[in-house]
Parts: structure tokens; C-alpha cells; sequence
């Protein structure tokens, strides 16, 4: 075969093999080879998401997209007490701080220059300061050699009571204004409620209908107490506070306090209508379920009156269980107009137990039940009294007449 044939043959070959091979395996191989090799471009202050990789002692890194990888100092990933906050695996959101040589990120951006101050300000970025003095009107602080003012209502969520305390300390501020060249004023709310906001969507995402949690109350009124659950607030209606009837949430719950709650409903996570439903009853045991082995129909208790309507009072038998004395079951007297003219909130009263219906969760009570069977023993004992009487008189009057006929010798 000569030279010139086989050269035929060779590209009759390669090109039959290009026809024959799947163009998208080596599209897929060529976008997976890009990938590899992209290294996202990212400038100073910009904030970007990945994933925690590895976390040394000293060094973290960051997988934030492709084949790039950031640093941070691991320090930055401790809380308060000094104990890591985050493990690989976790994502983190940062800001780069540096892109000579790598990617440098942090939480908080140091002010090593006006250039990062003016990012910091253009894309609310958290910077650091320290509190280098105080007085009436806040806080003064040094931003990297410039002059950074925190003015009292910015230092905290809540009032500051002791500006004097925050002296010395390094904290993270939000700029508000850039005044000149040399003048800035920052806000240590602002990076607070942003973090708390950060927190509370984490917190939404793993937010079930039906999950126990533990929440801190933080403020109280007549319908019931909210409570913190780690940077989002739910509710504890007053009528889910206990099985037992609750008047006055703050007589049984104070600001500051701890709970064990239950979620009962989820509605428009994050938005302004955001609705969280808690409770602390349904965490109890259910005092219906034991009420047959406590209570029959027929029996007599003593309960106080909880409640008052125009149909009738509410008498509590146990902590959780109450029972509806109806009107035409308030008095055998003359005809009620109200129950508040027979009963009144707070008053010990007894009463039958009429009928049990624990579908319904229903007990009825009777007080006149309770009088007509007192006075139909009174009218016994009277009849029978007035029978006793009646035998005596008799017997006496048989005995006089017994010895009227002797004395009369007829007898």
C-alpha cells in the first residue's frame, strides 16, 4: 500500500472517530475543565457567600465558588467565650479584605485606609472601631485615623445607660454619613439590628410547625407575651399560656424569663405580616385526659366562679377544667335576669356535675340541683319530725285516757 493510501485511510479514520464521538461529552469536559480552572475576581469589600472547608487553628478557608478558595483567621469564628461558632461545612458570609498575593476575608472590615471606609460606607459594610472617649452626646471613635462619632441613641438597641463602659473597646459600627474628609458618623445599632436580621432568616429556615424551643419573653401585654426566640419574636397568646385560666399575663410571666415553647403555626416568614404562633399549654399534660378517674356524674364539688356571662357562670372544678352552671340551673328561687345576681367572680360555690361530654370538652354544672335536693331533706326531716311529734301526742293522749277510766273505775 502506498504512502499516499494511508494517509487517505488515516483521515477517513480520524474523521469517521470526530463524526462518531458525542459532541456533548467533550462540551461537558471542556465547561468542567473552565470550571476548574475559574478563579472568581472579587476587590476589597465586597461581600461574598462559601463554604467553610477546612478550619485550622489559626487559618480558615473558604470554598466561594469553582476552584476559589479564601482565607479567614479563625479567630473570627469564635464566640464570646471562645469556642468556635461554625464548623466545615457551614456557610459563611464575609467580606474581603484583601486580594494581594490571596483572598483575605472578615467579618468586619479593619479602616486601614479612606478607600475602604468609602466602600464600607457605599455598600453597608460593617468596619471597626475603637472608643477612644465619650460624653453627653455618644461615643467618639477612632476609624483608622479618622474621626468616627457614635451619637447615643446608635449605640445600642435599647437605651444606654453607661456610655462610660464601652471605653477602650474595638467594635463593629455601620457608617451613616461621610462628613468632609476627616469626619464620619457611624451607627453600632445599625451593624447590631443587621446582625440580628442575619440570624433571625437562619433561624427561619429551620423554623417547623410543631418543633419545641426554648425563647426568652420580652415584652408583656393583656393578650399575651412575646418571646425571643434567637433574633425573631413569636407569640404566646394568653389562652396558651396554661390549661388553667390565665386573667393577666403578668401574673404568671415576667420579662426577662425563660420558656419552653411549642410551635403552632408559621405564617409569612419574613415579611411584615410574619406570624409565629407559640404555646406553652400544649408542652403540659392535657387535664381532660385524666378527668373520668377524677370526676363522675352525680358528684358535688367545690369550685370558685372564673367567669360570667348572660347565659351563665364558669366554675372551676381543677386548673384547666371548668364547667358551665347555666342560668336556669343558677337558683331554685324566683326567675334570674343575670347570673351577677347570684354569683360573682372569685366566689366559692357547690355544685352537681350534671353530664360529662368529653368529645366536646363540655361539663355541666347545676347549683339549683344541689338546693332542690336540700330542700326536699329539709321537708323530710320536717315530715318526719311532724310524724315523731304526732306519734308522742298520741301516745301521751292514749296514756291520759287509760288513766281517766281507772279513776272512773271503768277500766
Amino acid at each position: 500500500m502506498s504512502e499516499s493510501s494511508d494517509t487517505q485511510n488515516v483521515e477517513k479514520l480520524d474523521k469517521q472517530y470526530a463524526d462518531d464521538a458525542p459532541s456533548t461529552e467533550f462540551a461537558a469536559l471542556l465547561e468542567q475543565s473552565d470550571q476548574e480552572t475559574n478563579h472568581k475576581e472579587v476587590s476589597v469589600g465586597e461581600r461574598i457567600s462559601g463554604t467553610l472547608q477546612n478550619i485550622g487553628d489559626s487559618v480558615a478557608f473558604v470554598d466561594y465558588g469553582g476552584r476559589s478558595e479564601a482565607a479567614i483567621d479563625t479567630q473570627e469564628l469564635k464566640n464570646e467565650t471562645g469556642t468556635l461558632a461554625y464548623q466545615s461545612g457551614d456557610t459563611l458570609e464575609a467580606y474581603v479584605a484583601n486580594t494581594d498575593g490571596e483572598v483575605r476575608l472578615t467579618l468586619s472590615l479593619k479602616a486601614s485606609s479612606r478607600e475602604i471606609l468609602r466602600k464600607a460606607f457605599e455598600n453597608k459594610i460593617p468596619i471597626e472601631g475603637k472608643v477612644t472617649g465619650f460624653n453627653t452626646g455618644g461615643l467618639v471613635v477612632n476609624m483608622g485615623g479618622i474621626r468616627g462619632f457614635c451619637p447615643m441613641s446608635q449605640i445600642d438597641t435599647g437605651y444606654c445607660e453607661d456610655p462610660a463602659s464601652y471605653a477602650t473597646q474595638t467594635l463593629s459600627f455601620m457608617i451613616t454619613e461621610i462628613r468632609g474628609s476627616r469626619n464620619l458618623v457611624v451607627s453600632r445599632r445599625a451593624y447590631l439590628e443587621a446582625e440580628a436580621a442575619k440570624k433571625a432568616e437562619e433561624i427561619r429556615k429551620n423554623l417547623k410547625e410543631g418543633a419545641e424551643m426554648t425563647g426568652t419573653v420580652t415584652r408583656i401585654e393583656r393578650f399575651g407575651a412575646f418571646v425571643d426566640l434567637g433574633g425573631i419574636e413569636g407569640l404566646v397568646h394568653v389562652s396558651e399560656i396554661s390549661h388553667a385560666r390565665v386573667e393577666n399575663p403578668r401574673s404568671v410571666l415576667q420579662k426577662g424569663q425563660e420558656l419552653k415553647v411549642k410551635i403552632l403555626a408559621l405564617k409569612a416568614l419574613g415579611s411584615q405580616n410574619e406570624r409565629i404562633s407559640l404555646s406553652m399549654k400544649a408542652l403540659e399534660a392535657d387535664p381532660w385526659d385524666a378527668l373520668e378517674e377524677q370526676f363522675k356524674q352525680g358528684d358535688v364539688i367545690n369550685g370558685k366562679v372564673v367567669s360570667i356571662q348572660n347565659f351563665g357562670a364558669f366554675v372551676e372544678l381543677i386548673p384547666g377544667i371548668e364547667g358551665l352552671v347555666h342560668i336556669s340551673q343558677l337558683s331554685t328561687g324566683k326567675r334570674v335576669a343575670t347570673p351577677k345576681d347570684v354569683v360573682s367572680i372569685g366566689q366559692e360555690v357547690k355544685a352537681m356535675i350534671r353530664e360529662i361530654d368529653l368529645k366536646k370538652r363540655r361539663v355541666s354544672l347545676s347549683m339549683r340541683a344541689l338546693e332542690e335536693e336540700a330542700k326536699q331533706s329539709a321537708e323530710a326531716q320536717d315530715m318526719a319530725a311532724f310524724k315523731t311529734k304526732q306519734q308522742e301526742h298520741t301516745s301521751n293522749s292514749d296514756g291520759s285516757m287509760a288513766d281517766a277510766l281507772r279513776r272512773a273505775g271503768l277500766a
